[in-house]
């Protein structure tokens, strides 16, 4: 056969359908895993891919979307790990009689991946990385990473399968929500740039929704990227109908949203939960002899935080990048950082992104400190804060690792230069994490000319080459020299931009602040040499976000640098300014200038404001010493809990509603309440035992075993007084049902991912109906609705992590109304 990327290049390929659907059709017990059947009941698994194939796919999924050592210990079966996954690829090869290419599936880890959960990136690099290799070892003629909804765990998979299986192309398919956003909040931009930086081969979406919600989404993808695109719908939200889960879109539907698929730049064509042989054969028709849509190549350097993607490059506007966290000559930052706290580096993070800086560069070399430990910390809590991109700093390669290996994102490293043994050290890392580097022009010495300098980015582009990156990668940072000292080397700068760009039609960055260095008025030489540069094409700068008179010079500049078509940025920014001034006192409200740390536009924070503020930001470090400042100030313990960190987790839980905060933000949000709490107890317990609110039992069912919205909803409640009984996953219903029993809880709580386990929440509740046992049940998950929730007589149903603690409150409430 043709190699698949050859072939995408003039023909639009199908993929499969649904797996699971056509094996419960055949005798799959709910719950029970579909992967293990590819040694149980081949002969069944074999006619499922033939008649996908027969159908018209050109690509099949293997049977082992949940065959990782982690899954498969659910059901004790990890140690046929290689069986299965090798059994997996040979009866879909055969299957395919030669016709189809072969996809080795793997699907989520089923919990969730730091700094957001537990289990540490490379425990997951090495879980993805073993599936991987047993793929290829089987034959495999490609990666399919499926169903992912957080970009972390999206990360550590491209590492692991580039590792397992290196050489094999990789398709990785992302889940967003029918507002275009993931459920940890990345965007299509997002997830486009960031999959560009790991070189995947194919990226796209899949599950969650519908064909109509995901129309709007592959288009934005295919506007973000070049890449191949693929696409799996839903057939629709499951619904129950006599006591089945079905999906309700009907073949001849799906496939009238084909020719928008294809408009929209897909390349691969397939279904997902609720497809069947039907959609694909009439699918094979609708496209058979439609061209791919030809997309252009996108010439810029792309960064992202989570949820926010920053491009350098011509006719994007010009990139502030923050230079304000960094020690160097700051004691008590210094001092900060050696005792290892990180709530000096979150407020000037806050102002840095107030000031409007676009990036921040994170530095925290301070001698004689782990520096690889304390950036990790520092990103994980400027990440909880701001949005911003980062650029990680380090001079050394352990710390840039540590920065990397945590960041749920596409970062910027500051930096790698011409020398070998820094080539060596920092470009397998970013090709290792999908970042982007800077790329200084200097090697064993600085050089002041403009050739030597061109000669240093040429042996920095050659390498970065052979380590398997592009140029779009890289961001040149062409030296800005003192001009107090070397005017003529200053001048090369401007001449070294010049042609990075005409002639490479490269990106480029400098150091601001060192140009003025030693001379007065500091500000007005380097503003006038930043509106030099940028003439000379300079696509970004780190400097001192504070400085107004900076903000009004870039804005100046990019009239006459394409950067502002019909001048709209400058007039709307002009607004709200005061005439330039290279220095001395501007008023506070001055664009681009410094808010002070614990303060608001109305003024100081109080010592309560400062806790709303720590728990819906996730300030892990800052809550202890604000709690016992509160307490100090004669709050008492139970006020401080009732008057002003319940209303603040539950304000958390209503932008997560709004969808302005995410999982990650729920998460660092309910841990820090819980170290509130923590700080309180002892005060609460003096006077006496405190009654919990009610006794919640709650459980992932049977067969599942996805459990990051479980964890949330636990941590919520127990915040908000409740004793809660966790569990666990993939937990038998008389498991359940005894322990409310013994532990005389008044709620069951279920939780389901999986179209496939539904059906267990409609068994509980008939058990629990049967038996005229007291419960209530409350029930939730990804794939339940509320129609589906109601038709099973659930007492309550919430649609996310949000919802949880006021469905818990109300069902209570109706519970204690009810007379005995």
């Amino acid at each position: 056969m043709i190699p698949i990327l050859e072939r995408l290049k003039k023909d639009i390929l199908l993929l499969d359908g649904s797996m699971g659907a056509l094996l419960q059709g055949r005798g799959l017990p709910p719950g029970y895993a579909p992967d293990l059947w590819n040694l149980e009941r081949p002969d069944e698994i074999a006619r499922v891919h033939a008649e996908y194939a027969d159908a018209g796919s050109n690509i099949l999924l293997t049977n082992t979307f949940g065959a990782s050592r982690l899954r498969l210990a659910e059901y004790n079966a990890e140690s046929r790990i290689r069986e299965i996954n090798h059994a997996g690829v040979e009866l879909a090869r055969r299957a395919s009689k030669g016709k189809a290419y072969i996809a080795g599936d793997i699907g989520p880890s089923g919990t969730t991946i730091a700094p957001v959960g537990e289990l540490s990136f490379e425990e997951a690099v090495g879980i993805f990385r073993e599936q991987a290799a047993i793929l290829k070892e089987a034959g495999a003629d490609l990666i399919a990473i499926e169903t992912m909804f957080d970009i972390q765990e999206m990360r550590a998979a491209l590492v692991g399968v580039r590792e397992g299986a290196p050489g094999l192309p990789i398709m990785a398919l992302m889940t967003f929500n029918a507002d275009g956003i993931t459920d940890s909040g990345s965007d299509p931009e997002t997830v486009a740039a960031v999959l560009e930086g790991f070189g995947v081969e194919i990226m796209g979406l899949n599950c969650s929704v519908g064909p109509e919600a995901m129309v709007p989404v592959l288009e934005r993808l295919g506007k973000a990227t070049h890449t191949f695109l693929a696409i799996e719908p839903n057939a629709g939200l499951p619904v129950h109908r006599d006591g089945r889960t079905v999906y309700p879109t009907g073949a001849e539907e799906m496939v009238s949203y084909a020719p928008a698929f294809v408009a929209a730049g897909a390349n691969i064509i397939g279904g997902c939960c609720g497809t069947t042989p039907d959609y694909i054969r009439l699918l094979s028709k609708k496209v058979r002899g439609l061209p791919p849509v030809h997309r252009s190549r996108i010439s810029l350097t792309r960064i992202t935080s989570r949820n926010t993607v920053l491009p350098f490059g011509d006719g994007v506007p010009f990139v502030l990048i923050g230079e304000k966290i960094n020690p160097t000559g700051k004691k008590v930052f210094s001092e900060s950082i050696a005792e290892g706290r990180t709530d000096l580096i979150v407020a000037e993070a806050r102002k840095e992104a107030a000031a409007g800086a676009h990036a921040l560069d994170v530095n925290v070399g301070v001698p004689l400190v782990d520096e690889a430990r304390m950036m990790e910390k520092a990103v994980t809590a400027i990440g909880n804060v701001v949005s911003l991109p980062l650029v990680i700093d380090s001079s050394f390669a352990s710390a840039l690792e540590a920065g990397l290996r945590i960041y749920p994102g596409r970062a910027l490293v500051n930096s790698v230069n011409a020398e070998e043994e820094r080539i060596e050290e920092v470009l397998p890392l970013i090709r290792r994490y999908g970042a982007a580097v800077i790329g200084l022009l200097s090697g064993e010495d600085i050089p002041e000319k403009a050739v030597d300098r061109i000669k240093n980015a040429e042996k920095i582009l050659r390498a970065a080459e052979k380590y398997g990156l592009r140029p779009e990668d890289i961001v040149f940072d062409t030296l800005a020299l003192t001009v107090s000292a070397v005017q003529e080397a200053s001048r090369q700068t401007l001449e070294t931009i010049r042609i990075l760009k005409s002639e490479w039609g490269a990106r480029t960055v400098l150091g601001l602040s060192n140009v003025s260095f030693g001379l007065p008025v500091r500000k007005s030489v380097h503003d006038t040499f930043l509106a030099m540069a940028i003439g000379a094409g300079l696509d970004g700068a780190i400097c001192d976000p504070y400085d107004p008179l900076l903000h009004q010079t870039v804005a100046a500049a990019s009239l006459f640098s394409g950067r502002d078509p019909e001048c709209r940025v400058f007039i709307k920014k002009a607004e709200g300014w005061t005439p330039l001034v290279p220095s001395g006192n501007t008023p506070a409200s001055q664009s681009g200038s410094q808010q002070a740390a614990g303060t608001s536009p109305e003024g100081p924070l109080s010592t309560a404001q400062k806790i709303e503020r720590a728990i819906i930001e996730g300030e892990r470090e800052a809550i202890t010493p604000l709690v016992n400042q509160a307490l100090s100030e004669g709050t008492p313990p139970f006020s401080v809990f009732v008057d002003i960190m319940t209303p603040a987790i539950r304000k958390l839980g209503d932008l997560f509603g709004q969808r302005l905060k995410f999982i990650p933000h729920l998460i660092a949000g309910a841990d820090t309440m819980k170290k509130g709490v923590e700080v309180l107890q002892p005060h609460l317990e003096a006077k006496g035992p405190t009654e919990p609110k009610g006794t919640i039992v709650f459980a992932t069912v049977k067969g599942d075993i996805h459990d990051i919205g479980k964890n949330i909803c636990i941590l919520m409640l127990r915040n908000f007084g409740y004793r809660v009984l966790d569990l666990g996953r993939n937990v038998p219903l008389d498991v359940i049902l005894d322990t409310a029993e013994k532990e005389k809880a008044q709620i069951v709580a279920l939780s389901a991912l999986m179209t496939t386990t539904m059906i267990q929440m409609k068994i509980a509740i008939d058990t629990i109906q049967e038996r005229k046992l007291p419960f209530k049940v409350i029930v939730g998950g990804a794939v339940v609705t509320p129609k589906f929730a109601k038709e099973i007589k659930a007492d309550g149903y919430g649609k996310d992590v949000g919802e949880v603690v006021p469905l818990t409150e109300r069902v209570l409430e109706e519970l204690a109304r009810k007379p005995e």
